[in-house]
């Protein structure tokens, strides 16, 4: 299942969960000066492994909010070409990608 099959709440609580993940990891001790790799103390693994994890939370953000922005976009008349085309990609590919995460109108 994609990140963007969920529903809005669930994906809300999974970016709360990967963004405290993030944080935690990112708040993990490291040389505060000069060239981090020259201190003994230093992990490459760990260093890699906080680096991997905050592009994941990173990306996984950005994607939500450029998720939202397209069905903000949509909802106030812009057709699934035109938001596309701004996306690099065809409408039916947006449409496609993003309209399963449209609200029901009333």
């Amino acid at each position: 299942m994609k990140f963007e099959d969920y529903s809005p709440e669930v994906q809300a609580k999974l970016m709360e969960i990967g963004n405290a993940a993030a944080d935690a990891v990112e708040s993990q001790e490291s040389p505060a000066e000069g060239i981090p790799e020259d201190s003994p103390n230093f992990s490459p693994e760990l260093e890699l492994s906080r680096l991997i994890n905050r592009r994941k939370a990173e990306l996984e953000y950005i994607d939500a909010r450029i998720a939202q922005m397209v069905l903000l976009m949509h909802e106030r008349g812009q057709s699934w070409e035109t938001i596309g085309r701004k996306l690099g990609i065809t409408g039916e590919a947006t449409r496609l990608r993003y309209a399963k995460m449209e609200r029901p109108r009333q």
